[in-house]
């Protein structure tokens, strides 16, 4: 794997993170559509993160078992 490769892994998994504790901040203070918002960003960066990875999404796998 590149190093800009790893770099672009390594921001994306930041980035969820940060996404997660934003969304726990906005639970915490009742902000219900700011935190709901949060957390599709935060399903989203998951699953960009785990296609980067090469690993089939939560979704994905939920879709196929349906």
């Amino acid at each position: 794997m590149s190093e800009s490769r790893i770099d672009q892994i390594e921001n994306a998994r930041f980035i969820q993170q940060m996404l997660g504790e934003l969304r726990a901040m906005a639970k915490t203070n009742r902000l219900e559509m700011l935190a709901y918002l949060i957390e599709i960003a935060h399903i989203e960066s998951s699953d960009q993160l785990q296609k980067e990875l090469g690993t089939a999404s939560r979704v994905n796998k939920r879709n196929m078992s349906a």
